[in-house]
């Protein structure tokens, strides 16, 4: 009999286990919906690799291509699925990669290999048959890797392993965890990768770098660092070596003069760097006019009497332009330039940050027949086929790391510092012979904080050290600490009303007097597919008339440039809330959407830069939507709460006393009188939905705010934002949600006093620990009729603080009545428990506070936002 009794009390626990868990994962997939778990894991391209973009391709070298139908893990090796690679992952955290490659046994024993990728996101460790070639960390910077001897085995059966990790924190990585502007953190192998077979004896890099620009020619130094493996230095020895440099045009193939060829001294040491100078006449220079591109071939020979052979064989394709500054003007070829831009994001609808080729070439010619002359990469090195795609339609590149929304507490690490250096040096070694990137950024928005001004500084001579072209930072606050660090002095001005813009522009003006300046950003988000008319904010017509007007502005007030904020719209981890649940993935300030379906600012804005007429835009007539639902709540509260106090001698005298004699009040129920439980239960309601009213109300008002959503970014987990999202942008839901908080609210609090009566040794009944919990919080009544006009006095600003002060002191006086009851009920002295209670909820903060320090880094973005965010804000 005791078994049997012991088999079903285990029985029900489990069945209880089991319920409590489906009832858990139902209610929190009610209230957190998230759309990560039901959108598209991977977007994928899964197009060939392309080695020629960063000149990997020649006659004497071999490539295995590694896109294609790889495996992937999620769980480090237990199970596996296939994916199409690139491609981008909608995921956080460390995906494993797998796939078999095949090399046959002639090509191993002539080669040496390298592992070549154009960007893995973002820490990307490589194994080949187990044996660890390397590590790499950043996402969009493209990198190679040696590959030991005898990892590359004859035969298909060769295993290529790659553990991605794309995992962001607040402190340690760079880039940090991005905020409210972010892009998104897309995961995995994003763009192409291979292993290049070269010769045991090759160029491993070549540059070019202009000597000087005469009325005779052009006088350049063709550098290339040879190499040479042990295998092959010995039978080199015995042989001399020679390094030939041809330049043709990159579009006829025709050569500017004859090859020079220079001898090379023996591979003795297994590495040496060889120069050849070269003079070309007849030369076009590079501009957005005449992208005139040359190539420049360099051939590795080894010579034996009168025999020669190719050992190896690569070509750098570049141009020849200047591009200066002349104190506010920008100069190209000594000629005075104006930057008419776009911000480009690295992200489409179908593939996310793995764009295709024929996709980046749609977007460039977009841009350049918008009339354009210029593209920002927002916040990361673009793809090398989208830098080599502007070298060739004759497009200037604005090129930049992601230092953006740094605290100074990150920014005045050493750590910090090494790994934005690091990712400097990778972008200006990439790119430098790209005619097309005019200058590096080396910050963007709040990240030139006091304690990072040394940094920027530090940056510009690593720039500066690598190569010549300018360099540029970006302001987004009022302070402009640490741009004069840079050559060019950018401001964004995205989001500003006209006087805003004109005089913040002035004012940047006239403190980097003498130095180019630049509106690296502006722009407006907006609602796709509106069409209401300019007197809609978010229409689309409201967005080509702000840039319409900006323009006009800029070129009042001489600028050097404006970028447009953005040419298209992108998606990003951190929901946003200023348009509402449905665009709260989507950032819509481009001028053509995810899809690339043109805005009409696209038009407005090719009528502009080609000179031509701007048809009229329609203002129509925008009503701002007026929630009346406040109202009909309001008067269903007054009428119910009426009618319980007139209806009800009782329940109006425990209204008058629960407010007025509270302390005897508690006593009666400490005393075992008796409310009825319909009543303590209707009051629970009116006084939840009440509240939840009052909240809807100050949520509804800063749905649009700025400084609210990036607060809200920081503190809460996106998927809890997007449903604050929801609810701020529909009353209807957020009074069902915030009702629903506070009765189960109401119910907590019971249990925490059943408990709290435990622990103090005093018996409480249930009920009327129910009644404690529902009657301390009779005040917020008086806020009935307060909540059916809230949302209009909100609009006006001189009243928010008066009310955010009122909803504060209430809900404090709440908070004490709490206590008190409490303290009654327990026969305990009412200023021990307010200290009781002090002390509760100083050691919840501070804790809350150490934990949130500890994991979101608090106190330095804390002190980010007071400095500089809060006092610019609006």
């Amino acid at each position: 009999m005791v078994k049997n009794d012991t088999f079903a009390i285990i029985q029900g626990i489990s069945l209880a286990r089991t319920l409590f868990r489906s009832f858990t994962y139902l209610l929190l997939s009610f209230l957190c919906v998230n759309p990560l778990f039901s959108q598209q894991l991977f977007l994928e391209n899964g197009s060939p690799s392309h080695p020629q973009v960063l000149g990997y391709a020649s006659q004497t070298r071999s490539v295995i291509d590694l896109s294609g139908e790889w495996e992937f893990s999620l769980d480090e090796g237990v199970t596996w699925a296939s994916v199409r690679i690139p491609a981008a992952a909608q995921y956080e955290g460390k995906i494993v990669y797998k796939r078999k490659f095949a090399a046959d046994e002639e090509l191993i024993g002539r080669s040496a290999f390298r592992f070549v990728s154009y960007g893995i996101n973002h820490t990307a460790d490589v194994f080949i048959n187990d044996l660890f070639i390397g590590r790499h960390a950043g996402g969009y910077t493209s990198f190679e890797l040696p590959v030991p001897e005898n990892a590359v085995q004859s035969g298909g059966e060769n295993v290529i392993r790659i553990v991605t990790d794309n995992s962001l924190d607040h402190r340690t990585t760079f880039p940090l965890r991005a905020q409210v502007n972010g892009v998104r953190n897309y995961g995995g192998l994003t763009r192409d990768l291979f292993l290049v077979a070269v010769p045991r004896a090759s160029i491993a890099s070549a540059g070019v770098t202009v000597d000087a620009i005469e009325p005779k020619g052009v006088r350049l130094t063709v550098s290339a660092e040879l190499t040479a493996d042990g295998r092959l230095r010995e039978p080199l020895s015995g042989r001399s070596l020679q390094l030939t440099v041809s330049v043709a045009s990159a579009s006829t193939g025709a050569l500017f003069g004859k090859p020079v060829t220079v001898p090379v001294d023996p591979l003795a040491e297994g590495k040496q760097t060889a120069e050849v100078p070269v003079t070309l006449s007849g030369l076009t220079m590079w501009s957005p006019d005449t992208p005139e591109l040359i190539t420049v071939t360099l051939s590795l020979a080894a010579l034996e009497g009168k025999k020669d052979s190719l050992l190896d064989e690569t070509a750098v394709t570049t141009g020849v332009r200047t591009f200066t500054k002349d104190k506010e003007q920008l100069l190209l070829n000594g000629a005075p330039v104006t930057l008419r831009g776009v911000v480009w994001f690295e992200d489409s609808e179908r593939h996310g940050s793995a764009m295709t080729y024929e996709e980046m070439e749609r977007d460039v010619a977009l841009i350049r027949n918008l009339g354009a002359n210029t593209v920002r990469a927002a916040l990361n090195p673009p793809h090398p086929f989208f830098v080599q795609l502007c070298d060739r339609y004759g497009l200037f590149v604005l090129e930049e790391v992601p230092n953006d929304g740094i605290p100074a507490a990150v920014a005045s690490s050493e750590g910090y510092r090494e790994q934005i250096e690091e990712r400097l040096r990778a972008m200006v070694q990439r790119d430098r012979h790209r005619p097309s990137v005019i200058a590096w950024g080396l910050g963007s928005g709040s990240a030139a904080t006091a304690d990072g001004v040394p940094l920027l500084k530090a940056l510009h001579r690593t720039a500066k050290a690598l190569d010549g072209r300018l360099t540029y930072s970006v302001s987004g606050d009022g302070e402009h600490r640490g741009v004069d660090a840079a050559d060019i002095a950018g401001i964004d001005l995205s989001g500003d009303d006209t006087k805003r813009f004109r005089s913040r522009l002035t004012e940047f003006k006239r403190i980097f007097a003498g130095t180019p300046v630049l509106v690296a950003g502006y722009g407006l988000a907006v609602e796709k597919g509106n069409h209401n008319g300019y007197s809609d904010p978010v229409s689309e017509e409201a967005q080509a008339r702000h840039l319409h007007q900006r323009m006009a502005l800029l070129r009042e007030l001489g600028a050097a440039g404006g970028i447009i904020r953005a040419f298209n719209d992108h998606r990003s981890d951190r929901p946003v809330m200023r348009l509402g649940p449905a665009s709260s993935d989507l950032h819509t300030s481009g001028i053509v959407a995810l899809d690339r379906q043109k805005k009409t600012a696209y038009d407005v804005m090719h009528s502009l830069y080609h000179g031509q007429k701007v048809s009229a835009l329609p203002m129509g007539v925008h009503v701002p939507p007026s929630p009346y639902l406040y109202v009909i709540i309001g008067l269903a509260l007054l009428v119910t709460a009426a009618w319980l106090i007139n209806g009800n001698r009782r329940y109006r005298e425990s209204t008058w006393r629960s407010v007025f004699k509270s302390y005897n009040f508690f006593a009666d129920i400490r005393d075992q009188f008796s409310l009825p439980l319909f009543h303590t239960t209707v009051t629970a309601v009116i006084i939840a939905v009440t509240i939840a009213v009052t909240v809807s109300s100050v949520l509804h008002h800063y749905r649009t705010d700025a400084l609210a959503d990036y607060l809200l970014s920081f503190f809460l987990a996106d998927a809890v934002k997007r449903l604050l999202i929801a609810m701020a942008w529909d009353p209807v839901t957020s009074i069902l949600y915030l009702s629903g908080a506070m009765m189960a609210w109401f119910f907590l609090l019971t249990f925490l006093i059943q408990v709290g009566a435990r622990v103090a040794r005093t018996k409480v009944r249930l009920f009327h620990s129910y009644s404690i919990a529902v009657w301390t919080a009779m005040p917020w009544i008086a806020f009935i009729p307060v909540g059916m006009i809230l949302y209009r006095v909100l609009q006006s600003d001189a009243y928010v603080p008066w009310i955010v002060g009122l909803i504060g002191m209430m809900s404090l006086w709440t908070f004490f009545r709490m206590l008190k009851g409490i303290s009654v009920i327990y026969h305990m002295y009412t200023p021990k428990m307010y200290m009781l209670g002090l002390t509760a909820v100083v050691v919840l903060l501070g804790g809350g506070y150490l934990y949130a320090d500890a994991v979101l880094s608090v106190t330095a973005y804390a002190d980010l936002f007071f400095s500089s965010v809060l006092p610019f804000a609006h």
